[in-house]
């Protein structure tokens, strides 16, 4: 079953590990309870296998299986996956601050190929959390710790609630 798909230990490829010393407003956020809701209600997420592994005030961790029909011709991950997972790691991050939040901007780099993975891992990292916009650093890993791409993202916060449709 799509979501339900467990890689490995996220955090052993993490680039970026999630901060532990809490402030009072990440005390008040119950981030575990917004990480569940998010497994259960982002249909999209679901479809393709996504699965939030942590989240925090700092960030995001995600974990997506790879099957053959995430593959390019050539039997690598194909580009147009990597991207996905890079942003909506990024995105989930971002929607954790309270707002329901879009993509405005991204630079993308691929650095290998993801040749033989079964399981992709992706960190996003906050660089800043300003009034409208939010960055992100958003690191994606194979199952042997390779780095296949690095992209940096910025969401723009709407008017609307962080909140799913019932």
């Amino acid at each position: 079953m799509p979501g339900s798909v467990f890689c490995g230990n996220t955090r052993a490829f993490s680039p970026c590990p999630l901060r532990l010393n809490l402030n009072d407003r990440e005390i008040s956020m119950n981030y575990e309870a917004l990480r569940q809701q998010i497994n259960q209600s982002d249909e999209y997420s679901t479809k393709i296998g996504l699965v939030v592994t942590e989240l925090s005030a700092d960030g995001a961790q995600t974990e997506m299986p790879i099957t053959p029909e995430y593959h390019n011709p050539f039997h690598t991950v194909h580009g147009g996956i990597l991207f996905t997972v890079a942003d909506v790691t990024g995105g989930v991050a971002a929607f954790a601050q309270g707002s329901a939040v879009c993509t405005v901007d991204s630079s993308f780099h691929y650095l290998n190929a993801g040749l033989d993975t079964k399981c992709l891992h992706a960190c996003a990292k906050a660089l800043k959390i300003g009034k409208r916009l939010m960055v992100y650093d958003v690191f994606v890993r194979d199952d042997q710790g390779t780095l296949l791409c690095k992209g940096t993202f910025t969401y723009s916060k709407l008017k609307i609630p962080a909140s799913f449709p019932n």
